[in-house]
């Protein structure tokens, strides 16, 4: 394991190798240093709002909203999702903490503070790791260029990247604690490390790779402290244990959940065959390391097509490979002579193991945030090379400048992430292929202003659904089709009364292309829970993209097609008033009075108040057809309408 600083392997001689005296040494001037650094970095991310991910799950979840009992028992016995459907993803310990940072110093300020605490903290233990590496002056230079780096920027401003900072945090602390240990030694420090790898692997899955950098620690400097087999095995069941108890807490939460089908648009490396997958993989792994050393490309999204897929005749891919097969190969051959050098490459490679899609394939194909805590590696290695090969003075005015200028680009990236809007508008310029972030845009001017903004909102959103037609429905979205047509729609409502047919016939045919995209995804889904030997699970569909084809066909005078569309909204969402409401509209133009006092009955249901007597057997034999249709049928409720109106039909 990393070693002590008593026991760590002596530091090599060279240009910068003289005797470390100074306030790097210093128990207070140096990690004050640092925190000045963290401070002067990302002091303006105190000032931004919310973007992506943290504007839906802080404003959307309600076990956020107030502490609570009830809301404590939801956090750890619900998917970090909850209550929307999305990826197998438990992360309850940073649920957790933002719902403690909403009790005690709830808003943007109060989540971007805390962030800005825990990016500062994890500073601080790579400070402390680097010491046991190397000697103090290039151990503090690494922890100062891992501080500014722009790569963390999406980890520290991003709220929800709050995942990435805990289990990061875990890592290194639990690096340090087995690090520290010693032959006396006994259960209170395996205990620790239990606990800090729990609260970890609970953060964010990707912190079970302690166990693996503890074992490639003791491979590259031997074991802590001289401590026997009993104790090392302790130490690795901790860690391991961990991760046990993650996959137990997973198989609990997720066994009653349906399965969710995997997006092809969010990770295009899902439906390649396995080797194309694994060579695409290497060249992200070689983007990724790109990225590292020059940290000018950064952006929040690299979905669908920002990331086109590798053929076999990617001159770039094979360079990537054979750089990574050349790192590889030195990183071997340097275990015995410079076991840094093995260390610090193998860090990289295992840091970066669960997001690769090298194992297990996840959500994304590549993200700044990912590279978080490999990007440690890079510090260590960048600072140790200049105080080996550098006089003292070069040393310090080349990672000086390299400082300077992550801590510019650091402060220009904490801008971006102001909120939606700006984090779209710098990032298309970076990836003008990708679809979400088109789409992203497109909703954050539709949501700023849906009617000075709305040709902005038509324009971006068009360019997304550009870029997407190409796509099989089963591969696709709904939401990029779905939102033209909703802008489409707001456009006919404003334009002049000769213009509006035009506009609204031009919603109806982008809504029925996202119709048909959302009933493939429908399929896609009904057979991931198939495949999985799940029951089918309620049905989900965007249920706007209905209700607006719906309105669409209203207006237009087409009351059969709105009111066929309205009745699959109403199995979508049986209980969703406005349903109702256009339904008996649909009805009333085709004449029908006595189905159009039925919907009203039913939107009076709907609004929790009694319905005419009359129709009331009526209007819920119709709701408890469509819960049966949506696979969500109430059987407390059925109960009642037997008893007092006969058999639904």
């Amino acid at each position: 394991m990393v070693q002590a600083a008593q026991n760590k392997p002596p530091a090599a001689p060279g240009p910068g190798a003289s005797e470390d005296r100074g306030w790097w040494n210093s128990r207070w001037v140096a990690p004050a240093g640092l925190g000045a650094l963290v401070l002067v970095a990302y002091a303006n991310s105190l000032s931004l709002g919310l973007a992506e991910d943290s504007q839906f799950l802080l404003t959307q979840d309600p076990r956020l909203q107030a502490l609570t009992w009830q809301n404590l028992a939801l956090i750890f016995s619900k998917s970090y999702w909850w209550p929307v459907a999305g990826d197998l993803i438990y992360r309850p310990i940073t649920t957790l903490s933002l719902l403690l940072n909403h009790a005690v110093a709830g808003g943007p300020f109060g989540y971007h503070l805390v962030n800005l605490l825990l990016h500062a903290a994890n500073v601080w233990l790579v400070w402390k790791l680097a010491a046991r590496l190397l000697q103090p002056r290039a151990a503090w230079c690494a922890a100062a260029l891992w501080a500014v780096h722009p790569i963390a920027t999406e980890a520290v401003d991003n709220v929800v990247g709050r995942a990435d900072l805990l289990a990061a945090m875990a890592v290194l602390a639990g690096l340090l604690i087995y690090g520290g240990a010693t032959r006396q030694s006994g259960p209170r420090r395996w205990l620790a490390l239990f606990a800090v790898a729990a609260a970890g692997a609970f953060s964010k899955e990707s912190a079970v790779v302690l166990a693996g950098l503890m074992l490639l620690s003791d491979m590259a400097f031997g074991v802590p402290g001289g401590i026997g087999r009993r104790r090392r095995l302790a130490a690795y069941a901790a860690a391991v244990g961990a991760a046990v108890a993650l996959l137990a807490a997973r198989a609990a939460v997720f066994a009653p959940l349906p399965q969710p089908p995997a997006f092809y648009m969010d990770n295009v490396l899902r439906g390649l065959p396995r080797w194309q997958r694994l060579f695409n993989t290497q060249k992200i792994v070689g983007m990724d390391l790109g990225l590292l050393v020059w940290p000018l490309r950064l952006v929040s999204d690299r979905s669908y097509d920002a990331i086109r897929p590798a053929e076999w005749n990617d001159g770039a891919a094979w360079v990537s490979l054979f750089a990574l097969l050349a790192l590889f190969v030195f990183a071997v051959t340097m275990r015995w002579r410079r076991p840094l050098v093995f260390w610090l490459a193998g860090f990289l490679g295992i840091a970066l193991l669960p997001t690769s899609n090298l194992l297990i394939k996840i959500a994304s194909a590549m993200a700044d945030r990912f590279l978080y805590l490999p990007s440690v590696a890079f510090a260590l290695a960048l600072a140790a090379l200049a105080w080996r090969y550098l006089t003292p003075r070069q040393a310090w005015a080349a990672l000086g400048l390299v400082m300077l200028l992550y801590t510019g680009r650091t402060w220009a990236r904490n801008a971006d992430w102001h909120d939606n809007l700006t984090l779209g508008l710098a990032d298309i310029e970076t990836e003008p292929r990708s679809v979400r972030l088109h789409d992203m845009l497109a909703k954050a001017w539709f949501d700023r202003d849906s009617r000075g903004d709305l040709e902005r909102a038509i324009a971006e959103q068009g360019q997304a659904w550009k870029l997407a037609r190409a796509l099989p429905p089963e591969k696709s979205s709904e939401l990029i089709p779905g939102r033209l047509g909703i802008y489409y729609a707001a456009k006919a409502d404003l334009a002049p009364e000769a213009e509006r047919q035009a506009w609204r016939e031009k919603s109806v045919a982008t809504l029925l292309e996202a119709r048909k995209i959302s009933l493939a995804a429908e399929t896609v889904f009904d057979n991931a829970q198939l495949a999985h030997d799940k029951p089918l699970a309620p049905r989900q569909a965007f249920l706007l993209l209905y209700l607006y084809l719906a309105d669409d066909y209203l207006k237009l005078g087409r009351y059969r097609e709105a009111l066929d569309t309205l009745h699959y909204a109403r199995i979508l969402n049986p209980r969703f008033s406005a349903v109702y409401q256009m339904m008996a509209v649909a009805d009333r133009g085709l004449g029908d009075a006595r189905a159009e006092a039925v919907a009203r009955a039913g939107q009076a249901l709907a609004e929790g108040r009694a319905p005419d007597p009359s129709l009331y057997c009526a209007a819920v034999t119709e709701l408890v057809q469509a819960m049966r249709e949506n696979r969500n049928p109430d059987a407390t409720f059925e109960l009642e309408i037997l008893a007092r109106c006969g058999s639904p039909r």
